[in-house]
């Protein structure tokens, strides 16, 4: 599309194309915040909807770019005005908040599971069914306006079918989503208004609800008081000051971090193995790259669904995080040993053959798919978790979701100049500039994994819901002990 807009030669157009890609995470990062602080006054649900119509308008101006300020302009306004992102994740949290950690961690699993499944399937829509009545005459060739219209705009069409998906979620929000935030509060404010209840009648019923706190028994009346928590109703949500506990900072910063790193390896990846191996590549066709991601994409799923609540179970979400975040170091350092695979011998005796590099790329490609699977999702959790109040997750996601976005739109540059500087300066022997791109990605995951060392467990293992669920059994506890010792 940028090529086609002549704003510059086939070496300029990678700088055009960054432009528009960078500028959906900028404008998603100065809006973020803001919609996550008014989904923790309004409610869930009409922000999502009003999301999904902010997507559907601005994909639709997208088709219709015939110029580069146009295409940009039509990118940035996606971004503010969808905080879909962040506030999925507090209805994903809001939901999940009474379940154990492996179940809200495959809960969770499945939001990047489904950007999987789009990652998959939305470059195939746009190379498939950009141009179509150049590719398709047959069938766009004589449709009369139809087929003029399509001529005019080449790109409309994909982002027609992606608009019309959608659209789909829209309808089926309207109808199905249910809101989360609005009915948690009211249910609790409209419990508070009964301070007194009997106790063989009601506190079976009130010790389900992980809202209350303290319940104390009138042994003369044989009555209980409930003593509610002192969470706010939905009218008087926390400033963002008041949101961003230490506890949350801390594993907000660590949050971008990662998300740098998994954007550079991300941009960093199509560099390398698309190269020459002159240049310090693999030297891989398109083909071969896109069949390298596919394999990725479906790595992607097993993690999600299998690997990620199993290992969670087993180690703990802090812990896990931890060990993947050290893994990724030697990870990076270990991929300028895959071009080396080019000098031994496959089973046919013959050197210079892509069998052993397909077979390094490949495992590479699991342990850090999976890995990155494993990190966005518990940093996802571990931002909940941390959240001071049930009524500021919206806030603290929208945040964490802006940490993300400013490392996001800053990794391409730093990775693709690095990449270039690295490669340009001819006075460092060969095998070690191009190998430099890795290095410093191997430092910015080693400053990851020590900030991920400075979280404490205490702050971040554990629910904040969940600890409410333990107060309450303890307290339903000793009201039957208390009326067991009146009777």
């Amino acid at each position: 599309m940028v090529r086609d807009f002549n704003v510059a030669d086939e070496k300029g157009v990678g700088y055009y194309v960054g432009l528009i890609t960078s500028c959906f995470a900028l404008t998603q990062l100065l809006t973020g915040i803001h919609w996550g602080m008014l989904s923790d006054r309004i409610g869930r649900r009409p922000v999502i909807l009003q999301g999904l119509v902010g997507t559907i308008t601005s994909i639709l101006l997208f088709g219709l770019s015939k110029s580069f300020i146009w295409a940009l302009l039509s990118r940035s306004l996606c971004g503010l005005l969808n905080g879909n992102v962040g506030v999925l994740k507090s209805m994903v949290s809001e939901l999940t908040i009474d379940h154990l950690p492996h179940q809200r961690a495959q809960a969770f699993s499945l939001l990047p599971l489904m950007y999987g499944l789009g990652s998959i399937i939305g470059p195939m829509l746009g190379g498939f069914l950009s141009h179509p009545v150049t590719n398709y005459p047959t069938v766009f060739g004589h449709l009369g306006a139809i087929t003029d219209f399509l001529t005019e705009y080449p790109y409309f069409l994909p982002c027609f079918i992606s608009a019309s998906i959608c659209t789909l979620g829209l309808v089926f929000g309207v109808f199905y989503l249910q809101e989360t935030h609005i009915v948690h509060h009211e249910k609790q404010h409209q419990d508070s208004n009964d301070e007194e209840e009997a106790l063989l009648t009601n506190s079976n019923n009130q010790s389900t609800d992980p809202h209350y706190s303290t319940f104390e028994t009138n042994s003369s009346t044989g009555t209980v008081k409930v003593q509610h928590s002192p969470t706010p109703t939905l009218h008087s949500p926390p400033t963002l000051r008041e949101s961003l506990t230490p506890s949350v900072m801390a594993i907000c910063i660590t949050y971008g971090f990662f998300a740098l790193q998994a954007v550079f390896m991300d941009e960093l990846f199509p560099l390398y193995t698309a190269s020459t191996r002159e240049n310090g590549g693999l030297g891989f066709s398109p083909n071969e790259i896109g069949l390298a991601l596919s394999f990725a994409g479906i790595v992607t799923l097993v993690g999600q669904l299998f690997v990620l609540p199993y290992l969670t179970k087993k180690y703990g979400l802090l812990r896990l995080f931890q060990m993947v975040l050290f893994i990724c170091i030697f990870l990076y350092l270990s991929q300028g040993i895959i071009r080396t695979l080019y000098y031994v011998p496959d089973f046919h005796g013959e050197t210079n053959t892509k069998f052993w590099v397909w077979v390094g790329l490949l495992v590479s490609l699991t342990i850090k798919t999976i890995g990155h699977t494993i990190c966005f999702t518990g940093c996802t959790i571990l931002v909940n978790n941390a959240c001071p109040r049930v009524d500021a997750l919206g806030a603290v996601n929208g945040f964490s979701q802006c940490c993300a976005s400013a490392m996001r739109a800053i990794g391409p540059a730093i990775c693709g100049t690095v990449w270039s500087l690295s490669l340009s300066s001819t006075a460092i022997p060969f095998t070690i500039r191009i190998n430099i791109a890795f290095v410093v990605l191997a430092g910015i995951g080693t400053i990851t994994f020590i900030l991920s060392k400075k979280l404490d467990a205490k702050d971040y293992e554990t629910a904040h819901a969940r600890e409410e669920v333990v107060h309450i059994k303890q307290d339903s506890q000793r009201i039957d002990e208390a009326s067991d010792s009146r009777h």
